[in-house]
């Protein structure tokens, strides 16, 4: 049956079976000690002083010591038995009514188990907003249910940090597809001029380039909790200025000008990939955002314990209200007034992920109008606390790309 295999049964026999035993050791050291007590023989003092007389009418009986020995033995036989059969009744009711008192014991004490496994088996994937919040004393069942709580939050973040990620994924996506169906299509329409094949080929190349980099930030998020067994020395100056010759030619045909900074002799321990990958970003970036015909300085170097890398641009600028969440992957805004350009992506967010998994962090300086500056910081040994290069997590106390630390208060 159901009801016999569930745990409320099973504590409840268990409570039934504790409470006999202890009733019926109970109950039998009672009956020992009394029978030990009063199974003694009276000594001549106790038959003096116990010597009884009954009065009927007139005449007065007396009662020897013995007799009196025979009485008394005969009394201390009769309560033994007597209690000896109460306490058989006693132990026959004790089981039962332990049994039910258990029974409802139990229930009450697994109730918040039930409301545990009823939030549990109502909690679709669709909404994972439900939580036990469980009323009552910090006991044990309390830590449970915050326990799950806690649980069931981190699912739900993780659930929604992976819908975000296919949004972005599918937004990142589409249009360097869209462009590269573009031009395929203009090949396959008879075009064969070849300036206008080159064009097309360079606008495809680009196109997967872009792609590219979506799905090496997608692999870098799929890992992203894996433990990181790639570390190794990296060199930032010889890093730093292959990221630079992979875009010179975008900035070429830009007309911007590219600005090394820095002494450029910085190493450190980390994903050589991963930090590729990040300065990538930040150069693409750059490239993309700066008006043509300006300059972008990229470089990198050691400032204190810290080594740093990064680039600054001449462009829009990003307003003070989104420098907080510039950094998430699901940032967007509309830029139309300032560069006619949405901007909805991962780069920004694999750039603070590598920092934060290398130990450091991104830092910015930025202000509407008035250009960008991003910078990596990496740890030159562990340990490090990277809060103390900023002034509220994000701002930097000093830029290497910007200036001294009062420049770089008042730029923000």
């Amino acid at each position: 049956m159901r009801i016999v295999r569930s745990l409320r049964f099973r504590i409840a026999i268990w409570c039934a079976v504790l409470v006999f035993v202890l009733g019926g050791l109970t109950v039998a050291a009672i009956n020992v000690v009394l029978s030990r007590s009063l199974d003694r023989r009276a000594t001549a003092e106790d038959i003096q002083i116990r010597r009884v007389a009954s009065e009927t009418g007139a005449a007065m009986i007396w009662i020897d010591g013995d007799d009196l020995v025979a009485v008394e033995h005969l009394s201390n036989t009769r309560a033994l038995e007597r209690l000896g059969t109460m306490s058989l009744i006693l132990l026959g009711v004790l089981f039962p009514a332990s049994l039910v008192t258990g029974w409802f014991v139990a229930g009450r004490v697994l109730r918040p188990v039930d409301h545990i496994a009823n939030v549990a088996m109502g909690i679709q994937a669709s909404d994972l907003s439900r939580r036990i919040r469980l009323e009552g004393p910090d006991d044990e069942l309390k830590h449970l249910a915050d326990a799950f709580d806690g649980m069931l939050d981190r699912i739900e973040e993780g659930v929604e940090d992976q819908r975000r990620f296919i949004q972005d994924v599918s937004h990142e996506l589409r249009n360097p597809l869209a462009t590269m169906a573009a031009s395929l299509d203009l090949v396959l329409a008879g075009d064969t001029d070849p300036a206008a094949l080159r064009s097309t080929a360079e606008s495809v190349r680009r196109s997967v380039d872009r792609a590219s980099l979506t799905v090496d930030g997608m692999a870098r998020f799929a890992r992203r909790e894996l433990p990181n067994d790639t570390e190794v020395v990296v060199d930032l100056g010889a890093l730093i200025e292959h990221g630079a010759a992979e875009v010179g030619a975008a900035a070429g045909r830009r007309r911007l000008t590219l600005v090394k900074v820095g002494d450029g002799r910085t190493t450190v321990r980390g994903d050589r990939q991963a930090l590729t990958s990040a300065m990538a970003n930040l150069l693409g970036n750059a490239i993309r955002m700066a008006p043509e015909g300006s300059a972008v300085r990229y470089g990198c170097g050691v400032l204190g314990e810290w080594a740093w890398a990064g680039v600054a641009d001449a462009g829009p600028g990003i307003h003070e209200s989104d420098h907080r969440l510039v950094f998430q992957r699901a940032w967007s805004r509309d830029r139309s007034r300032l560069h006619h350009e949405r901007r909805t992506g991962l780069g920004l967010s694999i750039v603070r992920q590598v920092a934060e998994a290398a130990g450091g962090t991104v830092t910015l300086t930025s202000r509407p109008a008035g250009g960008s500056s991003f910078v990596i910081w990496l740890p030159k040994r562990s340990g490090l606390d990277p809060s103390t290069l900023t002034w509220d997590g994000i701002h930097p106390i000093e830029d290497p790309l910007v200036g001294s630390a009062t420049t770089a208060r008042q730029v923000i």
